[in-house]
């Protein structure tokens, strides 16, 4: 049960693989200037989601391969670990907190991944499901950045000015619930993305419409 639970997974990794490689909307060298707004905007809604698609899977494949109880340790509290809160009172708000939080995660990820390299033996498939995201999540903030360049067209993104609170030296059990921690507040957090950016397009889809019926 559990190698066919693993296997099944691989194959789960594989397909967002591909996903990945026949899609236009990762491309981080096209300028946002060069698309137009619905398709920014609609890359991203794409992209939103299958990056909480494939870190959901990716949970499975970490739970599998640290020993019995896995699931609870992504229960645990932990202060050091980016929030799945989005804040914001405006559209443009949320969506710049997004890129700030997709940021923050992105050195706890690589962590996660250090951690877990040490941890299971090089063939494990855990790792390259820990790159994948984490290059997916960079891929999602750059999308998130052409959406804010958009709302506030003569604004830079302001990176984020705080230190990331990496956790200090941990042992084994501290490690493994490090990795489930981080990987469900980032999970959840995309849940909260695919919802903002779903609405964003959603209200600016409405507001094209009237501008069209007000013209005719």
């Amino acid at each position: 049960m559990q190698a066919h639970r693993l296997q099944a997974t691989s194959m789960a990794f594989l397909l967002g693989a591909v996903l990945l490689s026949i899609t236009d909307f990762v491309n981080t060298t096209v300028p946002c200037a060069e698309d137009s707004y619905s398709r920014i905007l609609s890359k991203g809604v794409k992209l939103a989601r299958l990056v909480n698609w494939t870190t959901s899977e990716l949970i499975k494949t970490y739970q599998a391969n640290q020993g019995d109880f896995a699931e609870q340790f992504c229960k645990m509290p932990m202060d050091n670990v980016p929030a799945s809160t989005l804040y914001g009172q405006t559209s443009t708000e949320r969506i710049l907190n997004i890129y700030t939080r997709l940021k923050e995660f992105l050195p706890h990820i690589s962590k996660v991944l250090e951690q877990q390299k040490d941890l299971q033996p090089p063939s494990c498939n855990l790792i390259p499901g820990i790159i994948g995201v984490k290059e997916q999540v960079g891929h999602l903030a750059h999308r998130v950045n052409c959406i804010f360049q958009i709302l506030q067209p003569n604004v830079l993104v302001p990176e984020p000015s705080w230190p990331t609170r990496i956790p200090p030296a941990q042992n084994v059990f501290q490690q493994k619930v490090y990795g489930c921690v981080v990987l469900t507040r980032l999970r959840e957090f995309l849940s909260v993305v695919v919802n903002e950016l779903k609405s964003i397009k959603g209200s600016m889809r409405k507001k094209r419409i009237q501008l069209t019926s007000n013209n005719l």
